[in-house]
């Protein structure tokens, strides 16, 4: 199976050194919207979630897409 990784950017970046492995891009796109709204769950207070993102990269790094935090609530 392969790795994804998912990293937050915004004005403090947090990049994911151990990633996950999942089945496939649609499965790593659903985990990055579970990400997104638990992140936003755990923080409700936070004002600024408009500019994050969740950045998915492949095991080699590749970047694969972004998923803005606001995206995840769709």
């Amino acid at each position: 199976m392969p790795r994804y990784y998912f990293s937050i950017a915004n004005d403090k970046s947090f990049e994911d050194t151990d990633g996950l492995e999942l089945s496939d891009l649609a499965a790593a796109r659903e985990e990055a919207s579970g990400f997104a709204r638990d992140m936003m769950r755990q923080k409700p207070d936070r004002r600024d979630w408009d500019g994050c993102i969740v950045r998915v990269t492949s095991e080699s790094r590749n970047h694969l897409f972004d998923l803005p935090f606001p995206d995840a609530l769709l």
